[in-house]
């Protein structure tokens, strides 16, 4: 066989004539064909796996007679460099692919080995074919001939991947490497035998504010720097590491400049091959502002922000605490008088001033064994337990002088004074809401006192107390629950009953009190912040129910709503009404904004420019109660009102003898005529009264002469009809007829009773009693007339105590029916419950006597009926 590639026969020929001289075998040696001829094939086999071995280690081998520069290679020498490996080539053709930076280089290394200069070296080629980078890496040994250099023998080794690999390696860990140092975490590792760190990242010196060369020396300093109080603990937790688990531990550390940080530790164990623990490697990082955050957040969920007094919940926790030790101790109950118009005169910021003095007063008046709290807005609660009932009073009377005294605020000089309900424990209450509720019965009492004075409690105090305090703690959610209802007080022509407009009048439906009127909550909304909300809430609701009375084709009357001084103050009240006309397709004059006297004197600029813009919108301006505040002629002028309403005060009294109350309604109406104003009467109840201003050219009537405020689905019906009946008569009104078995004895007077609420919702309560009058009664229950605003067929368990001919009865009843004689005065219909059969007998006995009595014209003995007006008696002592 034979092969006829030259270069197959250039390789055949140097393997013959190099080295002829120590060469055994010669030509004469090889003169049997078949000898030769086999020597060849496996000159081929060998050259075959020599191909196949250099593809395989990307190796390839070459050849270089110096003298000769006759270059010879194998066929991967060629594949590496992109060379056609039929062409024979010098050792000038590979040099021309080196690249450029690496030439000289390696030139200079080539010249050194024509001297006798073994080398190795690396350099980069641009692939003669694809022009791709490669790496190159060279081995050559010189062979000498006649003691000269005579001819280079080498390997090259394709190392491109090699290389690349090492470069991804290397950018990696420089990507690592600047992650690393640039966390503001530390990473660190170290060997478990020795301790000695072998990394640390830059963010380990800014966390222990030493160079990092001084941690690498001083491997132990870690330890050191662990605050004294948390050094066991962390010690301890570390011993987990022995037995392979991974740990996490928060600690303190303190730097060498006393600094005291907060770190989070992680730290997990690195195993060998042979499973054994020989490093560990961690993070640590500062969480020193999330653990301030952490304990401000702590601080703050148990403790007011302005004041940084303990809060409700703390005070909650600190009375259940008492309690459950059953260590004696009194409440007092503080609520700062007026201080509503210190916010609204003067702005929160001086409020919030002003109540920061307050409670570091508190703070220093009290004893070591005091605490105090912020409960809500301006209200206190002082916790003592160490003084006795005498003692306590003496401790009011100090914090009465203390609060007194004057406070200065940025240029103000401040008088407040404060209120003060006490109750005892256990006296008074088994539980913090009970004990609370006490004090603040004792409080209202106070403020009913004319304030700055301190009451204590008592179970006879008004079941007014109460309603009040309940209504307070349920005003908020209130609002939230959608408890509101918006009904709507006629204003009628008193010439033909014609309704031209309506009031908007706010209503809560309370789940126990049932239909609560704005007397009784707006006041705890003032002192609370939420008279914006709810004013909102009414504008919001009527002019959506424009828009529904327009889509049902009802002819629309102008509807007047309250608006609250505060709500001119803050900014957006134009856009909030502007966006809510335009939502609801419905025109600006038939709203009509109501303000108080006092409104103007608030923020006199502001208002009055929000007051225009109001005006600019198609709204009409109100003045309500008109007469009973201090507004002046200018400030008339100012505003530019529509509308003067005259406050229901100087009506009740026109018709009497005294002529003031007319003369006032006679120069209001003269003055609103002169300035072009409309002039609404409010409060009209009789036809005299009626007369009286029709004959005075008053003809806008509000009031309960034609109707009292009406439910949204009355007033539809109304404003369909669109007119009252022209009253000609006083008429006696009647309550709703009462239905009863038993004969029913009417009483020649008002007879004098109590009535005491014991349960609502079946918790049991004790507010002690309120003053009522008997109109009538029977075995099956009383009639009777109340101060007192009472919800009809609820939850409530209601005790009547009453004395008839010096006999006392005790009776549990319900309310039936209610009716309203005037404003704040009611008559019920009351039903008796559980009456035993005995005490029924008993006073079946006495309405018979009774009976008798009267028809004999005989007064009633032993009966404490009223000797004055029965309302008059009622407002008096309720």
């Amino acid at each position: 066989m034979k092969n006829d590639s030259p270069k197959f026969s250039k390789m055949i020929n140097r393997l013959f004539s190099v080295n002829t001289s120590n060469n055994l075998a010669t030509d004469q040696q090889l003169n049997n064909e078949d000898d030769y001829t086999t020597l060849i094939n496996e000159l081929k086999l060998n050259h075959k796996h020599l191909t196949h071995a250099q593809q395989i280690a990307k190796t390839g081998s070459w050849e270089y007679i110096i003298e000769e520069d006759a270059l010879y290679c194998s066929d991967y020498f060629y594949s590496i460099f992109g060379l056609d490996s039929k062409e024979h080539i010098s050792m000038d053709k590979p040099f021309e692919l080196i690249h450029p930076e690496d030439y000289e280089h390696s030139k200079k290394i080539l010249e050194n080995a024509y001297k006798g200069v073994n080398y190795a070296t690396e350099f980069r080629i641009y692939h003669g074919k694809t022009g791709e980078l490669c790496y190159i890496k060279v081995q050559a040994e010189v062979i000498f001939k006649n003691k000269k250099p005579y001819k280079l023998v080498g390997m090259i080794q394709d190392n491109t991947k090699e290389k690349q690999l090492e470069h991804e390696l290397r950018d990696t860990n420089e990507s690592f490497d600047h992650i690393f140092n640039n966390l503001s975490s530390g990473i660190w590792m170290k060997e478990l035998d020795s301790s000695n760190i072998t990394y640390l990242s830059k963010g380990t010196e800014e966390i222990f504010e030493l160079p990092l060369e001084e941690i690498y020396q001083n491997p132990t300093i870690w330890e050191s720097v662990i605050h004294p109080d948390d050094r066991e603990a962390v010690f301890n937790l570390q011993q987990e590491l022995l037995a392979g688990n991974a740990i996490k531990h928060r600690y303190r550390i303190i730097t060498h400049n006393g600094k005291i940080k907060w770190v989070f530790d992680q730290t997990i164990p690195w195993f060998n091959k042979e499973t054994d623990i020989n490093r560990l490697f961690g993070i640590i990082v500062d969480v020193t502002s999330e653990m301030e955050m952490q304990e401000e957040l702590n601080f703050y969920a148990s403790h007011d922000h302005l004041t940084r007094l303990p809060n409700k919940r703390s005070l909650y926790n600190h009375m259940n605490r008492l309690i459950e030790e059953k260590q004696p101790f009194t409440v007092f109950y503080l609520d700062l008088d007026r201080f509503t118009l210190i916010n609204n005169s003067l702005g929160y910021e001086v409020g919030d001033s002003v109540l920061k003095i307050i409670a570091e007063r508190l703070k220093e008046l009290l004893p070591t064994t005091g605490y105090v709290a912020r409960l809500v807005s301006n209200d206190f609660v002082i916790i003592d337990t160490t003084a006795t009932k005498d003692q306590s009073q003496n401790l009011a009377t100090r914090i009465l002088n203390e609060i007194d005294k004057e406070v200065r605020v940025l240029d103000y000089q401040l008088n407040v004074t404060t209120s003060i309900g006490i109750s005892f424990f256990p006296e008074d209450g088994g539980s913090e809401l009970t004990l609370l509720e006490s004090a603040h019965t004792a409080l209202y009492q106070a403020k009913k006192s004319g304030k700055n004075t301190y009451q204590v409690y008592a179970v006879t105090e008004s079941i007014s107390a109460y309603k009040q305090y309940t209504l307070e703690q349920d005003l908020r959610k209130a609002i939230s629950n959608d408890e509101f209802e918006v009904y709507y007080h006629p204003q009628v022509n008193g010439l033909n009953g014609l309704i031209e407009s309506a009031e908007a009048l706010i209503r809560w439906n309370h789940k126990e009190w049932g239909l609560v009127s704005p007397a009784e909550f707006i006041p705890f909304a003032e002192e609370n912040h939420l008279m914006n909300e709810i004013g909102d809430w009414v504008i919001r609701n009527v002019i959506k129910q424009l828009a529904i009375w327009k889509d049902k084709g009802y002819i629309l009357r102008p509807i007047s709503i309250n608006i609250s001084p505060t709500r001119f103050l803050k900014p957006g009240l134009v856009t909030f009404v502007k966006k809510l006309l335009e939502t609801h397709k419905i025109s600006a004059h038939y709203l009509e904004f109501e303000i108080t006297e006092s409104t103007i004197l608030k923020n006199e600029p502001k208002i009055i420019k929000t007051l225009d813009e109001i005006r600019e919108l198609g709204i009409t301006i109100a003045i309500d109660d008109f007469g009973t505040g201090y507004a002046t002629l200018q400030y008339l002028l100012n505003i530019s009102a529509d509308t003067l309403k005259i406050d229901r005060m100087f009506i009740q009294n026109i018709t009497n003898q005294n002529k003031n109350d007319a003369a006032i309604v006679t120069s209001i109406l003269y003055l609103a005529k002169a300035l072009n104003m409309k002039v609404i009467a409010e409060g009209v109840e009789e036809v005299e009264q009626l007369q009286l201003l029709i004959q005075k050219e008053c003809f806008n009537i509000q009031g309960y002469l034609f109707s009292k405020p009406v439910p949204n689905a009355t007033f539809e019906k109304l404003i369909n009809k669109g007119f009252f009946p022209i009253p000609k008569s006083e008429k006696t009104k009647k309550p709703e007829v009462e239905r009863r078995k038993y004969y029913r004895l009417e009483l020649p007077g008002s007879l004098k009773a109590e009535l005491s609420i014991v349960e609502i919702n079946n918790k049991r309560i004790n507010v002690g009693s309120a003053k009522i009058l008997i109109e009538n009664i029977s075995l099956g229950g009383l009639k009777i007339m109340s101060g007192l605003k009472l919800p009809v067929q609820s939850n409530m368990k209601v005790i009547y105590n009453f004395t008839l001919m010096d006999q006392s009865f005790e009776i549990e009843g319900s309310l039936v029916w209610k009716y309203e004689v005037r404003q704040d005065i009611f008559y019920y219909g009351v039903a008796f419950n559980n009456f035993p059969e005995t005490d029924k007998d008993h006073l079946a006995r006495l309405i018979n006597q009774i009976t008798v009595t009267l028809k004999n014209n005989q007064d009633i003995p032993s009966t404490n009926f009223v000797t004055e007006n029965p309302i008059t008696y009622l407002l008096n002592n309720n």
